[in-house]
Parts: structure tokens; C-alpha cells; sequence
């Protein structure tokens, strides 16, 4: 069987949920005696070790950042892509990485994994929503099978797209402890050296950013507490000019980008994650939190209840007050919070990239 995963969104990131996701994917296929994977990265810099899984099943395409990740990186391996599919031969299963198919790639059976409806639900918040909606759109309508990573993200595709059931699949991601180090212990150490809470990942406007510095300072938490906040890149001018009128600016701690080790440790180390965010089609953030022992405060909406189970603390983040009186209670209730300590390990233990793996090639096989 030979499958092709594409450029886009090595293209559009570095790294981050979706590259993440395919990148463990390709890794857990690699062993499969019967599967020859083509995996076209082109120009980019993803963080991911590519070039590792390169072996006689596993042919990489990927060449050194000539050019930043965005718009013109995705027009330029686009083209080369599309040079280059004619001579790739005929495939069996062609698996885009976002919602666009290489128009010269020939392939029997497409299948496209749906992540969420973020795009749908708040269309004001995005420049690129119509555009995002088009594509996935024409992209369902053609894909012989649909993988949706949460029975939640199931639930949205049915809600905003024409598509049948009986072509979706739930596969849920995996997950593998994040590799920490001493060294990398130490260095978060020197740069934050008091007690912190955690946010992770992008700062998006559903992600629900600017209501924990709110809550943060409301709750008198950035008195005794740091924020550190991981990944996203540099605070915008409108989130430090908030941090200033609230007066919590001192009291945080930026990472823009963060390697592996550092960001296991800053997870082990923590007092709690704040994963306040709208609406998810998964949520990597609180289960790697959850494997390292750190406590989660997590919102209770869209997949989040069905992927932390029973796990995290819960609060509604339509309600600035129930953030407030939740953040108090979990950095402060120390029965509580051990009970999602133990708890939270035992949840993350049961998601597994080699099963997301399993999963997804007793699909491609079905599609054949």
C-alpha cells in the first residue's frame, strides 16, 4: 500500500497540534511491512524529526527553510508538489494534512482528517473563514473517508457539512510523555523562579487568553504566582497593553517557543494548566499536562469533557466568575488536586499513537 501525506501544513507551521498529529502518524506506519509512505514536506523547518523516519518504506521529501513558514512557502511547495506528483506513479491513499488535494497527485481512495469547526463556529475571528470553509467543504464532498479525532469534532462535521456518517471514523490521537532533562529542569528554573500556573499553546481569540488575565488578576493569583505562558509567539500589543491596565504584566512570563524538554519540565513543575479555550476538536495541552502529574483546569465545553474524562477540573468559560472561583479552588484544594494528579495519569495512559496508528491503517485498508 502507498500513502502520500503533503505539504500544507508543514507549510503553514512549524509545530504545533496538526503537525504533530501526522508526524506521530507517519512514525507509527513506518514499521508496517506492507506500507510504502511518500511523505512530501518540501521547503520547511517543522520541529518534528522528519528525516529519522526516512528508511527503504519511507521516502522523505524536505529540504532547509529558504523561506518562512506562510503564505509564499505554501505557493512555492505547492508548485514543486505538483512537479513532482506526475512522476510519484499512482497511489493508493492519498491523505492531505489540510484541506486542500494536490490537483496532479493520482491516487485511489482519499482520505482527509477533520480537526475541528473553529472555523464555523466563530467565522468573525478569522481573516481566512470563508476561504477555510470553501475548501474543507469541497474536500469532504470528495474524500472517501472522513477521520475526526473526537466524537465531538464528529458531531461538527455533521452539524455544518452535507457529509454521511457512514464515511466518518472517530480516531482519537495518541499521546507519549514528553522527554524532560536536568538540564532543561535547571534553565526553567533560572527564568522562573517562583510558584506558576501554565498556558500553553496558541493564543487564538476562541482560545480565551485575554479571560484568564482577567481571572488572574481578579482572583489576586498574580500576587503570589507567575503566568508563564508556552508557545504561541511573543505577546501581541493588544495582550501587553491588557496585561498592563490589569496590572499582571510583572507577574508573567513568556516562552514564545518552546523545545520538548523545556516544556516538559515547565508541565511537571507547574502548579496547575489553564486550558480556557471555547471550543476544541481534541486538546493536547491538558493530557500532556496530565502525563507529566500537573493538576488541569479545563473548559467543559466541545471534546474536552470526552477526552479528560472524569481527570481535570472543570469550569464554564462563558462565565468569568466560575473561572475565577475554579482557578481558587484547584490551585488551593490540596485533596482535590491530588485526586486529578492520580487521576489525570491514569486518563493520559490510555491514549496511544501506536493504537491512532492501528486505527487509522484498518481504515486506509477498508478504503482499498
Amino acid at each position: 500500500m502507498r500513502i502520500l501525506y503533503d505539504h500544507q501544513v508543514f507549510s503553514l507551521q512549524n509545530a504545533g497540534g496538526a503537525s504533530r498529529y501526522y508526524y506521530e502518524l507517519m512514525r507509527s506506519l513506518a514499521g508496517a511491512s506492507e506500507v510504502h509512505t511518500e511523505v512530501w514536506l518540501g521547503i520547511n523547518d517543522t520541529v518534528y524529526p522528519f528525516r529519522q523516519l526516512s528508511r527503504a518504506q519511507t521516502h522523505v521529501v524536505s529540504w532547509g527553510r529558504f523561506l518562512q513558514r506562510g503564505r509564499w512557502r505554501y505557493i512555492a511547495n505547492e508548485a514543486l508538489g505538483n512537479a513532482w506528483a506526475p512522476f510519484a506513479g499512482r497511489l493508493d491513499v492519498y491523505h492531505p494534512t489540510l484541506y486542500r488535494q494536490m490537483p496532479l497527485v493520482r491516487a485511489r481512495r482519499v482520505v482527509a482528517t477533520h480537526h475541528d469547526c473553529t472555523h464555523e463556529r466563530f467565522p468573525n475571528l478569522f481573516s481566512n473563514a470563508k476561504q477555510n470553509i470553501r475548501a474543507k467543504r469541497r474536500l469532504y464532498a470528495e474524500a472517501d473517508a472522513i477521520i475526526c479525532v473526537s466524537e465531538s469534532s464528529r458531531r461538527d462535521l455533521l452539524q455544518f457539512y452535507d457529509v454521511d456518517r457512514a464515511k466518518t471514523r472517530v480516531i482519537h490521537h495518541g499521546l507519549h510523555r514528553l522527554p524532560g532533562s536536568a538540564t532543561a529542569a535547571a534553565a526553567l528554573r533560572a527564568h522562573v523562579p517562583a510558584e506558576y500556573l501554565l498556558f500553553v499553546g496558541s493564543r487564538a481569540a476562541y482560545k480565551n487568553f485575554n479571560n484568564l488575565l482577567r481571572a488572574f488578576r481578579a482572583t489576586g493569583l498574580h500576587k503570589s504566582m507567575l503566568l508563564l505562558v508556552v508557545g504561541g509567539g511573543p505577546l501581541t500589543s493588544g495582550e501587553r497593553a491588557l496585561a498592563e491596565e490589569l496590572e499582571v504584566a510583572p507577574s508573567l512570563v513568556v516562552f514564545p517557543q518552546l523545545a520538548d524538554t523545556l516544556l516538559a519540565e515547565a508541565y511537571a513543575a507547574a502548579r496547575l494548566l489553564v486550558y480556557p479555550s471555547w471550543w476544541e476538536g481534541f486538546g493536547f495541552p491538558p493530557l500532556e499536562a496530565m502525563a507529566a502529574g500537573c493538576p488541569a483546569l479545563v473548559s467543559n465545553t466541545s471534546c474536552l469533557p470526552e477526552i479528560c474524562r472524569d481527570a481535570p477540573f472543570y469550569f464554564n468559560p462563558q462565565d468569568p466568575g466560575s473561572l475565577e472561583a475554579m482557578l481558587l479552588e484547584a490551585t488551593n484544594d490540596e485533596p482535590a488536586r491530588r485526586r486529578a494528579q492520580e487521576r489525570g495519569t491514569q486518563v493520559a495512559a490510555q491514549y496511544s499513537w501506536q493504537k491512532c496508528g492501528d486505527e487509522t491503517l484498518a481504515l486506509y485498508r477498508e478504503c482499498q
